[in-house]
């Protein structure tokens, strides 16, 4: 065995951790991901967030909408129909975008039970702007989108 050497005498290693107490790490820290990634489905409010995060990502597309609008350029294209975002919510996208200015979206659900139905967003040759959706308990929409 070789002697150490006059630069290496001054380093203190850290004592080995033991085996148990790395799987008990291990494991608590898969409990912790288990939890935060059970959460959103734990409780009522599972529905009521995923329409709101439904609306939230259709809604995007209000932006490109006004931008063809107001370059005269009228070409469904993918950031008309919010895609990839909306592809999460959204079974089947319309979007109808015609030079009078009522552009219309219609987003068919995904979800099932009380998430299943339409999510629609309609705008006035003005520019403002409706949310109106058909799902079987309205309360769960964001309050511009309930009847």
């Amino acid at each position: 065995m070789h002697a150490a050497s006059p630069e290496h005498r001054d380093i203190v290693l850290p004592p080995r951790a033991r085996p148990w107490a790395a799987i008990a790490i291990s494991a608590a820290i898969t409990a912790v991901y288990a939890v935060v990634l059970a959460a959103p489905t734990l409780g009522g409010n599972s529905e009521r967030e995923y329409l709101h995060t439904a609306v939230a990502r259709i809604g995007e597309v209000i932006q490109a909408v006004e931008a063809s609008y107001a370059d005269g350029d009228l070409r469904i294209s993918d950031q008309h129909l919010g895609l990839p975002a909306s592809a999460a919510f959204c079974r089947q996208l319309r979007m109808h975008l015609p030079d009078t200015g009522h552009a219309r979206l219609r987003c068919e659900l995904r979800g099932d039970g009380p998430v299943r139905g339409t999510l629609a967003l309609q705008r006035t040759p003005q520019g403002a702007w409706r949310c109106m959706a058909e799902v079987p308990d309205p309360q769960l929409l964001p309050a511009a989108c309930r009847p």
